[in-house]
């Protein structure tokens, strides 16, 4: 699952040489924090081949332990001149970083601006919510009094019966007054 990490231990760790056995050591312990977050988030039966990881977790592990302890150094490696460095030339990479960090900060401060614009009205669509619910419960309030009223009063009211009835699709709708 990490071949650069196992290629790492086989290539370069040797008996007497603590300071590559504790950068495998590091390398390890790191993918075992991967391998643990990976597989918290899945059902404990889930078997460890069918963890799906980045491709390229194994080589991110291995060159973050390399550079926190031997750190980067600048240029451009030629192959075939050991390790000599080439000064790169034309734009850097930490400009075209910084115009992708801007405009990440530039769409996250419109997306916050729409996220607030959002609150705001869901804000003023509860309030009318609220006044409309607080209007029906007036006129619940009213005919509930209207009722007692009448039924204090002893009087009864017969109201006609709708004719709810569908009209057939084959006849011409006419209403029942006018037959």
């Amino acid at each position: 699952m990490f071949p650069e990490i196992d290629m790492f231990e086989e290539v370069y760790v040797r008996p007497n040489n603590e300071t590559t056995k504790q950068l495998h050591a590091t390398m390890v312990e790191k993918r075992d924090v991967v391998l643990h977050e990976a597989t918290s988030q899945l059902p404990s039966e889930t078997p460890i081949e069918d963890v799906t990881l980045p491709e390229d977790v194994g080589f991110q592990i291995m060159t973050d332990v390399l550079d926190q302890n031997f750190g980067r150094r600048r240029g451009k490696v030629v192959r075939g001149m050991g390790k000599a460095r080439v000064r790169e030339t034309g734009a850097s990479s930490s400009r075209s970083n910084t115009v992708e960090v801007n405009a990440l900060k530039e769409e996250v401060t419109q997306l916050r601006a729409e996220g607030e614009q959002m609150k705001v009205q869901l804000r003023a669509q509860d309030e009318r919510m609220k006044a409309q619910d607080e209007e029906v419960r007036t006129c619940v309030g009213r005919v509930q009094e209207l009722v007692q009223a009448i039924q204090m009063a002893g009087l009864q009211i017969s109201l006609p019966a709708p004719h709810l009835a569908p009209p057939s699709t084959s006849d011409p709708f006419c209403p029942a007054d006018t037959k």
